[in-house]
């Protein structure tokens, strides 16, 4: 009885982690429901994290119940916090001359630089039409690129979490402003 009553319990919580997601997610302002969301998601890994430390369930039990699938994807969502405190002054363009493959975010010369999500760093240099950038590769397919930095403090290769510090805010040229050029990309399409 114990297992049926902890898959009842299991099968409870998902649905009402998805009913609070889904209350979150229509009647608040997009930041809100993003965060809401972030937490219902640390909830349930909290929640699963304790039954599996107190070994009430296993990784077996929950492949058997198709659980472990979700459970692993719940850490591989959208990236969800900012890079950097600021205004944003430029937006996506996809025009055919001079399109504008991200957005640009005003903020302080040598301001800190966030991870947006956890990933790999798959390019850290100086390149020609973003100057000091990083790329980072997130779960799921997911891209975040950071253009304009005056100094990168991070190496490709590293592994970066979300929050880590990777680089210190820049200008494209003089006519402009300090700002970081922020892009996320899943597969080949520009979000």
């Amino acid at each position: 009885w114990t297992f049926y009553i902890i898959v009842l319990c299991f099968v409870a919580l998902i649905i009402s982690v998805g009913v609070l997601s889904y209350q979150a997610y229509t009647q608040r302002p997009y930041k809100e429901q993003l965060a809401i969301i972030h937490n219902n998601k640390n909830h349930f890994i909290d929640m699963i994290n304790y039954l599996k430390e107190n070994e009430t369930i296993t990784d077996s039990l929950m492949s058997e119940y198709q659980l472990l699938n979700q459970y692993n994807d719940l850490n591989n969502i959208l990236p969800i916090i900012k890079p950097v405190d600021g205004i944003i002054t430029q937006g996506v363009s996809i025009k055919k001359k001079n399109p504008h493959h991200g957005i640009d975010i005003a903020t302080s010369f040598k301001s800190n630089i966030k991870a947006v999500q956890e990933g790999i760093v798959i390019l850290s240099d100086n390149i020609t039409s973003l100057g000091h950038t990083v790329i980072i590769a997130h779960p799921n397919n997911y891209y975040s690129i950071y253009g304009h930095m005056h100094k990168r403090l991070c190496k490709t290769r590293d592994f970066i979490k979300m929050g880590d510090i990777i680089g210190l805010v820049g200008q494209a040229n003089n006519e402009e402003g300090p700002h970081l050029h922020f892009e996320i990309w899943h597969n080949n399409l520009i979000i």
